[in-house]
């Protein structure tokens, strides 16, 4: 590719079908997390980490927890 990245080799309308592509994946990743936290008793999604911003937050018997950080604290 002669030095350029992936995205700078590709034409705005190929970019723009990966970015469509990449938020419907999110979407449906989203959907599942959500549905199988809900099969859980007790554990269910909140938003996402304030310290990290890397993962959503669990509630979980009264306390926030973030899975990537381990920060977290009584509801």
């Amino acid at each position: 590719m002669d030095g350029q990245t992936l995205a700078e080799s590709l034409s705005e309308q190929e970019l723009a079908e990966r970015v469509l592509r990449a938020e419907q994946r999110i979407d449906c990743m989203e959907t599942t997390l959500a549905a199988v936290t809900d099969e859980i008793d007790g554990v269910s999604l909140s938003s996402r980490c304030s310290k990290c911003e890397k993962s959503l937050l669990l509630i979980k018997d009264g306390m926030l927890y973030c899975p990537q950080c381990g920060d977290g604290h009584s509801l």
